[in-house]
């Protein structure tokens, strides 16, 4: 990417779509975030869908911080996933970090597994997929091993279906997959799809991952981990220690809530230094599970994200939230909270507690409705939050 051909004081962070799966020969919108977007920024850039038979027409500039255009899917576009970049003298700048689908009718573009039960037996799945009730009448999705019990459910035409599968008994650990047939012909195949794996807590219970309710924290804070998974038992609990190398603490204390969910206390020391922390879970000194990111430690006075407090339009004035941790009165009175939309006003920054600063919105008559990039700043410099400042300005 050559981003150096992106002018300065110009940033460009996503790209995002009315329609996430679409048909050939359909028209919808797209949007471009980012911030200091000029009039002269927009007629120097393009948007390449990279794809056969896919334009973008009528780029506009909205606002400072939002373009937006029409993505054109012709008649012949063929069933993949796209991801636009941003060209300046022909040159990439950017490349979308999610893509929207297209699906070419009786076509499949993807097979996806979203959701395992508890049990760790039986999940769901959905096809992306275009059919019409005529097409659907003959698909038929078959499991790569026997011991694989599929069933599809009501489908929301044309382009979700989704299906249960059930994990028998007599199936050996590995890897299986789903095909689609359409009549006798093969559609799609999705493997590996499902990754059956051997008990590894007790006799029938297995980690998939650990995640902590809040994500960032302070030293001497209490970090509450989930630990999900499948089959677990209450006996199960009582095997297993976490530990967070990096910081020297463990525990053995687990608590059993369902068997795909065990849950966890670890507390962080008063002296622990800033940074990003994982864990490690074992069994009788045996390594069951390990992960690199799974909390951190922040400094004082670090902000995360900004979020107004109710849903604005042009004319009226509210409240914006920047959240962050540990936030001091003479650290509020530092920063300058702005916008590059004159007609956006923000005053008025104020603690509310230590996790919650608030400042008044003003929103002009002439504002378009779109997004808005607000800048957060101190002594000058400008202060990144890892959650976005990003607010919309609804019609």
């Amino acid at each position: 990417m050559h981003r150096e051909l992106i002018p300065k004081d110009i940033l460009i962070v996503r790209c995002y779509y009315e329609q996430e799966l679409v048909a050939p020969e359909t028209t919808f919108g797209f949007d471009i975030n980012g911030s200091g977007f000029t009039e002269s920024f927009h007629q120097m850039i393009k948007v390449d869908p990279d794809a056969l038979d896919v334009e973008v027409r009528d780029l506009r500039l909205v606002t400072t911080n939002q373009i937006h255009g029409l993505m054109v899917v012709g008649p012949d576009a063929t069933t993949q996933y796209i991801y636009p970049k941003i060209l300046i003298r022909s040159m990439p700048v950017f490349k979308a970090p999610e893509p929207f689908g297209v699906v070419r009718p009786g076509e499949i573009l993807d097979i996806e597994l979203i959701r395992i039960d508890e049990t760790g037996q039986s999940g769901r799945f959905r096809i992306l997929t275009n059919l019409d009730s005529s097409l659907f009448r003959k698909l038929r999705i078959s499991p790569t091993t026997e011991h694989l019990d599929v069933t599809l459910l009501p489908p929301q035409l044309p382009f979700y279906v989704e299906g249960h599968l059930e994990i028998g008994p007599g199936v050996h650990s590995g890897e299986y997959g789903l095909i689609a047939f359409l009549g006798t012909h093969e559609l799609f195949r999705k493997n590996p799809l499902v990754d059956v794996v051997r008990p590894n807590v007790g006799h029938s219970g297995s980690i998939e991952n650990v995640s902590a309710t809040e994500r960032t924290h302070r030293p001497g804070d209490l970090v509450e981990l989930v630990v999900n998974g499948s089959g677990f038992s209450p006996g199960d609990v009582r095997s297993l220690r976490i530990r967070v190398n990096a910081l020297g603490i463990e525990t053995n204390a687990v608590t059993y809530v369902s068997p795909g969910k065990l849950q966890v206390s670890l507390q962080v020391p008063a002296n622990a230094p800033v940074g990003v922390y994982g864990i490690t879970i074992e069994h009788n000194s045996k390594v069951l599970y390990q992960k690199k990111t799974v909390f951190g430690i922040v400094p004082p006075n670090w902000l995360g994200g900004v979020q107004l407090t109710r849903a604005l339009s042009p004319g009226q004035s509210g409240t914006v939230q920047i959240l962050g941790r540990d936030l001091s009165p003479d650290f509020v009175k530092s920063l300058q909270i702005e916008s590059d939309e004159a007609g956006l006003q923000l005053t008025n920054g104020r603690l509310q507690d230590s996790s919650t600063i608030v400042a008044d919105i003003s929103i002009s008559t002439g504002v378009a409705p779109g997004d808005y990039l607000l800048h957060i700043t101190r002594q000058g410099q400008p202060v990144r939050l890892p959650g976005g400042s990003i607010i919309k300005i609804n019609p």
